[in-house]
């Protein structure tokens, strides 16, 4: 079963590629890197809003400027950040208000073609947006519960075979659709229980997955580079 999702994978390779350039330039010229970057966010959007088709690599280029800038800001501050109380309230209110319009906003809206466009061109970065809070916010002290929540050490397995959660599901959802006696018509009790099902049985093989071939790779790269095992940790 060809694996047509991998399109994400050279996708990030260019990106990484961009960003590498513009952290390097960065070193020397920060007001050029961050003009750089400014522009090429700005670039993505409006290309995502005019494009018909979204299957650009440019398309995903803001979320991962966003990723990037969060990254700067936290090395450069050392995490350590701080915020007035009302500050960071208002950003936790914010962040999770924009979650919640991008999930549940489109529901039984009729968007207009401009409307259509300028969702199709934002919504994305601005999911990042509130994703960089939630990072910044758990880094620097201002998490609160919800750090709590995500540091928990029963997520852990979870959070190692993410990555390999989204290489296998497709191939879970597609032989289930492919095995089905009759068309699926999702709605319901019945599409909670295909999520919850899909979810465990994509997990259970990404964990079978990574302890055949990924687990196996980083422990050999461990003990020839002893000096890496905090990075690969």
């Amino acid at each position: 079963m060809c694996m047509l999702w991998s399109w994400y994978l050279a996708n990030d390779t260019q990106l990484y590629m961009i960003g590498s350039i513009i952290l390097i330039v960065g070193v020397r010229h920060f007001k050029l890197s961050a003009i750089t970057t400014l522009v090429f966010l700005v670039l993505s959007w409006i290309t995502t809003g005019c494009d018909r088709i979204y299957d650009k690599p440019w398309t995903r280029l803001g979320p991962y400027l966003i990723g990037m800038a969060v990254g700067w800001i936290l090395f450069r501050t050392n995490c350590k950040i701080r915020l007035p109380k009302l500050t960071v309230a208002t950003a936790w209110a914010l962040a999770m208000l924009n979650l919640f319009v991008l999930i549940f906003g489109l529901y039984q809206t009729d968007l207009s073609q401009f409307t259509a466009a300028a969702y199709s061109s934002l919504s994305h970065s601005a999911w990042a947006l509130s994703l960089a809070w939630i990072t910044i916010a758990c880094s620097t002290g201002y998490g609160g519960y919800i750090n709590s929540l995500l540091s928990a050490p029963c997520l852990y397995p979870f959070s190692r075979v993410t990555y390999c959660a989204y290489l296998v599901h497709p191939i879970v959802i597609r032989s289930m659709a492919l095995n089905s006696d009759a068309p699926l018509h999702l709605g319901g009790d019945l599409m909670v229980v295909m999520f919850f099902g899909l979810t465990v049985a994509s997990y259970f093989l990404s964990f079978v997955v990574s302890m055949s071939f990924e687990a196996p790779v980083v422990t050999m790269l461990k003990i020839l580079s002893p000096s890496r095992k905090k990075r690969l940790a």
